[in-house]
């Protein structure tokens, strides 16, 4: 045994041995399984980082190679440039040898002319002795001649004019003939046309021919006083405010008569539709043409007022503007009269620049001559070379863009008397040349206006003119109208502004003078396409046709006002029934809050009276307190003089004692009194919070199972299988709150199927194989199964009904049996356990979710549960869902009320329920998240009656 024993220990030994061994073997393996963790996530880091450093070497090999390029570039640049700077140095000694011997020659000529001055000297005094000598024959001739000359001018005037008279006379007279027999011959024609041309196209040709004449004559307005004014040549001499007034009529009056043939070109190419439909607008315009003829009418008498015509272009311009942008936009019709819009347009604008140009320097001129106490503090600067020498090469500049832009403006309207037009990608440059010019248009605008109030504030304080301020003017207009001011002059960046005008219109010029950038304007006038139509309609018998689709228009609106009317009346008794529901519910909120209003009132009243009655005891509290703090001090004392004079006053000391005794009584009465008191008022303050807790649900009663013998059946099979505990309120809610967050979450996923991988495949042309994921069967696929997962979720005991059914199981009955006592605070019915527990799907179903079923009354039924956590016996003993939710009005429940008379009686008594129970709050998330979810009218109707306080079935 010793041996064995022995033995036993060494093996003993040894496997203590072996397995210390085995353990650091496997914390060596485990710190080498972490290690190797490490080591693959490094080998995963520096493979990551190897990419990136391939990738950069590429990329530095790439930059390595263009460097090489660039060198060997440079390289060869810098030979080409040697070469060049050799050439030129050899053409720069050639250069230097020519001015040697040009020096040489200037140097003989030099001697020669002097030679010559002499001699000429020596002639100028001999011709001003021989001026002397005829200088009286010249004056005498030269009055003789002068007086000839304008003898002789005054004739050929008179007899030109009379040539041009009696060919205008008779040219006007030709065209009255032709006039008359014109309108003559429309006279005749007219009451030959069918009536469909008078209803239909009379009004769009009487706007085709407004058009053209409202051109024509702001044509011949902008002409006339362009010639009593002396435009353009005027500009070149001083300028008053009315010639710049002028000016801007005048560019006003062209835009409008290039608005005008834009139209009348539309309305003679377009379609007949738009032809048509364009006509519809001439009895709004028609009255516009009366304007223009009122301000001919003055020009002819010479009381032209530019002011009346600038007022009356403006809103003509404005509603000629709206009409372009209704019945004109998306024309290629009127190319070419958009072009010339835009050319004279900047020719105009370069009128209206020279003219503020002017303006400005004729107004500094006169304000500097016009007194001769004027002052001018110019702070050492020349105001010639600062001031009026810029102004000047400023409208020098003008002049040449001026002549270019009469030439494009002549070669528009060359082409458009052919029908032709440049081509729209050169609209673009005519574009910007405007754009251009309308800034510095702005600009002298902007200076004349501020120039000529300066003056005017200096008129007014008899203050000299500073060259500085309106040298500061212009930087601040030129920084405002111009971003190229930077470390630049201003003058030179308005004049280089002027300049790019200038390059701009010299490179447009040769283009539009090319034919190849020249195309035909071709289009069928719309009333060539009319004439088979009107034809073929003439021969059929319009007016019946035309009462017949006027009667069967009459018809349509009738079948339509009568089917909005039948929608309005079904929508309106809809509407009735709601209100007359809500009214309803309206009626008992009032009643209860009348009745809850006199309640409170009634309570206020009783607490003043209690507060009163309080006060009134702490009062006479206070007041005996005190006096027994009086007779406990004067106690002691009176108690010795008894003792002395015991035997000589026993009467007094009885009645003392009674006195006393009586008041000990009284205090610990008013003691008692007062703590009924705030016992009382306690109990007043803390009902609220009373009925709170009283809404809790209890604690589960744990019931403890009955005592069978071991052999029992029931033992084993209850030890099998674990017990289910019954769903109480709170677990209810939780599951009420769950499933609220995951249809809300439901509710709130896109629903829209993505169409545009597919779309764009087609579009493209390509094949229309897309990868699975984005096809809609795989979106819908995917949203079906994430409603099944949210429809498969279970709830808890208690949902269903007795037999664990819902609605539409005919099987079983409809209602839940009143539960039993021991199953006091839970929602489980009698078929509680494994049967009563359901998918979501059918408690969704009920609630009108997916199907949208709104039927109230196959809603199923469930136990009420009280203030207390079980069941009121003297309650119904079956409760709808619809009463769960809300829907229906809660059955009465239990209060406890305190007697305020005796604090340790209550009596209990039956009210409504006022507030609802923890159960009416958990499912009331529910019917929210179904109005939400369904966006059925039913639904939403019922979510706004139970808002608005109607309860009941008829409110689902």
């Amino acid at each position: 045994m010793q041996s064995q024993y022995e033995n036993t220990l060494s093996k003993l030994e040894n496997a203590d041995i072996q397995i210390e061994e085995l353990k650091l073997q496997l914390d060596d393996a485990l710190g080498a399984e972490e290690m190797l963790v490490q080591l693959t996530e490094r080998n995963l880091m520096l493979g990551e980082k190897i990419e990136e450093m391939r990738i950069i070497i590429e990329d530095l090999e790439a930059l390595k190679e263009l460097g090489d390029e660039l060198e060997e570039n440079h390289v060869e640049t810098e030979k080409a440039m040697q070469e060049e700077i050799d050439t030129k140095d050899i053409q720069i000694r050639d250069q230097a040898n020519k001015i040697d011997q040009l020096e040489e020659n200037l140097q003989d000529y030099e001697q020669t002319i002097n030679q010559f001055r002499d001699l000429v000297v020596q002639l100028q005094g001999d011709l001003e002795a021989l001026r002397a000598q005829n200088q009286t024959v010249q004056t005498e001739s030269q009055a003789q001649a002068t007086q000839s000359a304008a003898m002789m001018t005054l004739n050929l005037k008179l007899q030109s004019s009379a040539l041009k008279n009696q060919a205008k006379t008779i040219d006007l007279e030709l065209r009255r003939i032709e006039a008359r027999e014109g309108r003559e011959l429309l006279a005749i024609v007219q009451p030959y046309l069918p009536q469909i041309y008078i209803e239909s196209d009379s009004d769009a040709t009487n706007c085709y021919l407004f058009f053209q004449r409202l051109a024509a004559k702001a044509d011949l307005i902008n002409s006339i006083v362009g010639q009593i004014h002396g435009l353009p040549e005027s500009l070149n001499g001083p300028i008053s405010e009315t010639l710049a007034a002028v000016c801007e009529m005048r560019g006003r009056i062209s835009y409008m008569s290039c608005l005008c043939k834009r139209f009348a070109a539309v309305l003679r190419r377009c379609d007949v539709e738009s032809f048509l439909n364009i006509g519809r607008v001439y009895a709004d315009v028609a009255p516009m043409e009366k304007r223009i003829d009122m301000h001919i009418d003055l020009l002819k008498r010479d009381e032209f007022r530019e002011i009346e015509c600038v007022s009356d272009i403006h809103k003509m311009v404005a509603q000629f503007d709206h009409l372009a942008e209704l019945y004109f936009a998306g024309f290629e019709h009127d190319l070419g009269e958009r072009e010339l819009s835009l050319a004279t347009s900047f020719d105009s604008d370069l009128d209206m620049f020279a003219a503020a140009i002017g303006l400005t320097r004729t107004a500094l001129n006169a304000h500097i001559k016009e007194e001769e106490e004027a002052v001018v503090q110019t702070d050492d600067l020349d105001i010639d070379e600062q001031l009026f020498t810029p102004l000047q090469q400023l409208q020098d500049q003008c002049k040449s863009a001026k002549v270019m832009s009469r030439k494009l403006v002549k070669r528009i309207e060359d082409l458009l008397f052919d029908s032709n037009a440049l081509k729209p990608y050169l609209t673009p440059n005519l574009n910007s040349l405007t754009v251009l010019v309308s800034k510095a248009v702005d600009f002298g605008i902007q200076l004349a206006q501020k120039v000529g109030a300066h003056l005017a504030e200096l008129r007014q304080s008899k203050a000299p003119l500073k060259l500085t301020s309106i040298i500061g003017f212009v930087r601040e207009l030129a920084i405002a109208n111009s971003s190229k001011l930077e470390g630049s002059p201003t003058w030179e960046v308005l004049g280089d502004t002027i300049k790019q005008i200038v390059q701009d219109v010299g490179a447009l010029m040769p283009t539009a003078l090319e034919s190849e950038n020249v195309i035909k304007i071709t289009g069928i006038s719309p009333w060539v396409a009319r004439v088979d139509e009107i034809k073929a309609a003439a021969a059929v018998n319009v007016e019946a046709e035309r009462k017949v689709g006027q009667l069967s228009e009459e018809l349509q609106e009738l079948v339509r006002s009568i089917k909005a009317r039948d929608q309005t009346i079904q929508e309106s008794s809809v509407k009735i029934e709601l209100m007359e529901r809500r009214l309803e519910g309206v009626k008992r909120q009032g009643d209860a809050i009348v009745e809850l209003e006199s309640d409170l009132a009634k309570a206020r009243k009783q607490e003043k009276a209690y507060e009163e009655a309080m006060e009134q005891l702490q009062a006479d509290l206070d007041a005996l307190e005190q006096e027994n703090v009086k007779l406990k001090q004067a106690a002691p004392a009176e108690k010795q003089a008894l003792a002395a004079q015991q035997p000589e006053s026993e009467a007094v000391t009885l009645e003392t004692n009674l006195e006393t005794s009586h008041l000990l009584e009284q205090i610990d009465s008013l003691r008692g009194t007062v703590r009924f008191l705030r016992q009382e008022n306690s109990y007043l303050k803390g009902q609220d919070l009373l009925k709170e807790i009283r809404q809790l649900p209890d604690l589960p009663s744990y019931t403890p199972p009955p005592l069978t013998p071991p052999d029992s059946p029931t033992s084993s099979a209850s030890s099998e299988g674990p017990v289910t505990p019954p769903t109480t309120l709170r677990s209810l809610a939780l599951e009420t709150k769950t499933l609220y967050r995951d249809v809300i979450a439901f509710s709130s996923a896109p629903k829209v199927v993505d169409l545009s991988a597919l779309n764009k495949r087609k579009t493209d042309g390509g094949p229309a194989w897309i990868p699975m994921r984005d096809s809609p069967a795989h979106q819908l696929l995917q949203r079906k199964r994430a409603a099944d997962e949210l429809s498969r979720k279970p709830l808890p005991q208690g949902v269903g009904n007795a037999a664990g059914t819902y609605p539409g199981d005919t099987s079983t009955g409809a209602h839940v049996a009143q539960p039993s006592h021991h199953e006091k605070g839970s929602l489980a019915g009698p078929g509680g356990g494994a049967g009563a527990c359901k998918p979501a799907s059918s408690v969704l179903q009920c609630l009108g979710i997916p199907e949208l079923m709104d039927d109230a009354a196959r809603l199923p039924r469930l136990p009420v549960v009280g203030h207390h956590g079980g069941t009121d016996p003297t309650a119904h003993a079956e409760t709808t869902v619809g009463q769960v939710l809300g829907y229906e009005a809660p059955p009465p429940t239990r209060e406890r009320q305190h007697d305020p008379t005796n604090p340790h009686t209550a009596q209990t008594t039956t009210t409504g329920g006022s507030k609802p129970s923890m159960m009416q709050k958990a499912q009331g998330t529910v019917e929210e998240v179904i109005g939400k979810v369904t966006h059925s009218p039913a639904k939403v109707e019922a979510g706004q009656a139970k808002k608005a306080g109607v309860s009941g079935p008829g409110a689902v």
